[in-house]
């Protein structure tokens, strides 16, 4: 379950960030379209370029017209960018300079010179979305780069001797490529040794002078030769000297010959001081910022030898200003390992010629025109999505064109493909015919391709594929298919002989139904329900094949039957199949009315149930049903008596409402009266006559008061004993029992108690 909501997470986001990297090649795509930069543009081009109508562009124009914006503008990484401004002013200020801040800029800048020409043409990005699965390091490579670290690290420390040093440097390999060079290298190479010997067999006999004639004479060979230390003076020295490793700064080729040169005042050192100060000189190299391992040698730097330090990882530095291909490295944090990430040029050009009716790809960067092949050498790895936004905003995924690994890597490393074509629907080209014969050249291009070598790479390759390949379902028809090729003994077959079997329940759902005498062309084990409870039942037959599969060339359209004398014709459930609305009964039609086979029943109407699918809950299939199938000549009886069922439901269901709203307003002016008679029966005993017992509150004995008739009046009221004489004479008036039942049906349940 966590594995699961953790793929959904990285697939939405690798949409998301797909969806960003969108819309930021549709607001370049809008800036470059701009009418002021197109004039802009337009007035730097020269005059011979303006004068071609667009119809007539062909490629020898366009590559005439890279080579003098290669000759025009540079980069320069070096220019600034002021915060928060806007792509339109940078662009407006790199044309007044004829620079590029970097080679996006570059193109921008050469695409609005191609569309001020007039020309339909495409910025085609190649997007870097985050990757759909998630990429795990290589234990091995990682175990191996630390040994590597380590063993370096004990050389700088410990104190060994040159030659232990020669035997772990890997500048065995680099010499193994310069004396598999030319011939010619090989006699110089020969004489040098030979003359090597000859010094070391006369020197006993050589003289001072003659020494210093010899190291005057190596001094100045050595200073012919560009970035090549100064050989020493022994035969030995020589010999250690073309064999120790030296760490040297990626970016500083200035100076480097002082950095290996031996000075007139240690020439005169012995063996061992030599190996103190290459030690000194190898520990303060390493305390530098060094990434890369070089080997330096007396000799000149051939071809082969910058060829073999590049497969050590050293980087040519670029003639121009320009950043080709940079490295981007993290640093190491508590022993993680450097990543290094070589990123391209991941955006060009492509220019639609109108007088050959296709696409031809630019790139401005490297000048490079009509080979699709080097815009993908030049682009960050791997390729996803390489799409191309049109001058009217619509957007066409070209990915096909430029990658050679379409059909067997880059497709698995992509989303849906559902989802991607329902994504870039809207932006479709309105040019229908134009797109047509651009996706046939892509599948003319893929068909062209040789087959491929591995096993792996035919799984789900939409071309070729191989029998063991092949899933549960799925069979090679007809079995005399052409074999295109072999890959390691096994048939190679077109992928259109592949087809998807099904059994006979699952073509009646396609309204098609298996033609009498064909024989099954694949048995399968099933594992359905009542399959499953068979092959419990007999435990011989457990992995027995008991589902019979058939082709769609096995199978004929199915023929519905007819209905005769008002009967609805059914299957041996009771009910009709109607999958597909071919599928319906002749002479019948199909009633979407809730409740119908219940009206048609008291009619004496036969109705049957509609079957549209079935729905899988709850461990068991489970029909799905939508309305129902009745002959053709009750439909309007049907319909009428259903009508009148409804108004006469809904009659019914008014007068309930109506009767239960008179009950409400009953039971409401009942509670009211009962709460006034109760409020007149007990409202005069509770409350006293406070008025008038105030009022001859302020006088004396003597003087004039309330008269003690009223006074006891009030009494009498609260007095038990009259309480008594009140219920005497009620019993005195006696009631009938007609009127005890009307008072009773107006009290409280609690009154009556």
């Amino acid at each position: 379950m966590i594995k699961r909501f953790t793929k959904e997470v990285r697939e939405d986001t690798h949409k998301v960030h797909l969806l960003c990297l969108l819309a930021n090649g549709f607001y370049r795509n809008r800036i470059c379209s701009q009418p002021d930069l197109h004039a802009i543009g337009l007035s730097i081009i020269p005059i011979h370029f303006t004068k071609v109508p667009a119809g007539q562009v062909d490629l020898l124009y366009i590559s005439n017209l890279v080579k003098w914006f290669v000759g025009t503008f540079t980069v320069n990484d070096e220019l600034s960018t002021e915060k928060g401004e806007p792509l339109q002013s940078t662009l407006e200020r790199r044309f007044a300079i004829y620079a590029a801040r970097d080679d996006e800029e570059l193109v921008h800048i050469f695409l609005i010179i191609l569309r001020a020409l007039q020309l339909l043409c495409r910025l085609v990005l190649s997007l870097q979305p985050i990757p759909l699965k998630e990429t795990k390091a290589k234990e091995k490579s990682t175990s191996k780069k630390q040994s590597l670290s380590s063993t370096s690290e004990g050389q700088e420390s410990s104190g060994t001797t040159p030659k232990a040093v020669a035997k772990k440097c890997p500048c065995k390999k680099a010499k193994r490529d310069e004396k598999s060079s030319g011939s010619e290298e090989d006699n110089e190479e020969s004489k040098k040794t030979k003359s090597a010997q000859t010094e070391r067999t006369h020197k006993s006999k050589l003289t001072a002078g003659n020494r210093e004639q010899k190291e005057t004479r190596n001094v100045d060979s050595g200073l012919r030769e560009k970035d090549v230390p100064v050989r020493p003076k022994n035969s030995r020295w020589r010999r250690v000297a073309s064999k120790v490793c030296y760490k040297e700064e990626s970016g500083s080729d200035e100076g480097s010959v002082s950095d290996f040169e031996i000075s007139g005042e240690e020439s005169d050192i012995s063996d061992e001081d030599f190996e103190t100060v290459s030690k000194k000189r190898r520990s303060s190299q390493g305390a530098q910022k060094s990434k890369v391992m070089t080997v330096k040698s007396p000799k000149s730097e051939t071809s082969e030898s910058r060829l073999s330090r590049n497969s050590l990882g050293v980087e040519p530095r670029p003639h121009a200003q320009r950043k080709r291909n940079k490295i981007i490295s993290s640093d190491e944090d508590d022993g993680q390992q450097m990543v290094r990430k070589v990123v391209g040029t991941d955006q060009w050009l492509e220019v639609f010629l109108e007088r050959e009716d296709r696409w031809v790809c630019v790139d401005c960067v490297h000048g490079i025109v009509g080979q699709p092949q080097q815009c993908f050498t030049y682009a960050t790895k791997p390729l996803s999505y390489i799409v191309g936004f049109d001058n009217d905003g619509s957007v066409k995924d070209v990915t096909q064109r430029y990658d050679p690994v379409w059909m067997t890597m880059t497709r698995k490393k992509r989303v849906d493909p559902e989802w991607w074509e329902d994504t870039l629907q809207p932006y479709k080209s309105p040019f229908v015919d134009r797109d047509k014969k651009e996706e046939t050249e892509f599948q003319v291009k893929l068909q062209d391709q040789p087959l491929p070598t591995a096993i792996g790479e035919y799984k789900n390759h939409p071309l070729y594929a191989l029998k063991r390949h092949l899933l549960k379902y799925q069979a090679i028809y007809p079995e005399s298919a052409a074999i295109l090729g072999y890959c390691r003994g096994e048939a190679v077959y077109s992928r259109d002989c592949v087809h998807t079997l099904h059994s006979k329940d699952t073509w009646l759902k396609q309204a098609r139904v298996v033609r009498i005498g064909e024989v099954p062309y694949k048995m399968v084990k099933g594992y359905s329900n009542q399959a499953r409870k068979a092959r419990l039942a007999e435990p011989a037959n457990r992995d027995k094949a008991d589902l019979a599969l058939f082709g769609r060339w096995q199978t004929e359209e199915y023929q519905p039957p007819i209905a005769v004398d008002g009967k609805v014709p059914r299957n041996e459930y009771g009910n009709v199949y109607l999958f597909l609305p071919s599928m319906l009964p002749i002479g019948c039609v199909q009633l979407r009315l809730p409740n119908l086979n219940r009206l048609a029943r008291k009619l004496d109407i036969d109705c049957a149930q509609a079957v549209t699918g079935f729905d899988f809950h709850g461990g068991y299939s489970h029909a799905v049903t939508d309305g129902y199938v009745v002959c053709e000549e009750y439909k309007e009886v049907l319909i009428a008596a259903w009508e009148n069922e409804q108004a006469e439901i809904e009659k019914k269901e008014k007068e309930k409402r109506e009767k239960r709203a008179l009950g409400n307003w009953k039971l409401l002016t009942k509670g009211l009266l009962i709460r006034e008679r109760l409020k007149q029966r007990y409202s005069i005993k509770v409350e006293p006559s406070a008025p008038e017992t105030e009022k001859g509150g302020g006088f004396s004995s003597d003087e004039e008061g309330p008269s003690s008739g009223t006074a006891g009046g009030g009494m009498e009221i609260f007095w038990p004993r009259n309480r008594q004489a009140e219920k005497q004479k009620e019993k005195a008036t006696r009631k009938s029992k007609q009127e005890k039942k009307e008072e009773a049906a107006q009290l409280f349940p609690f009154e009556k108690l």
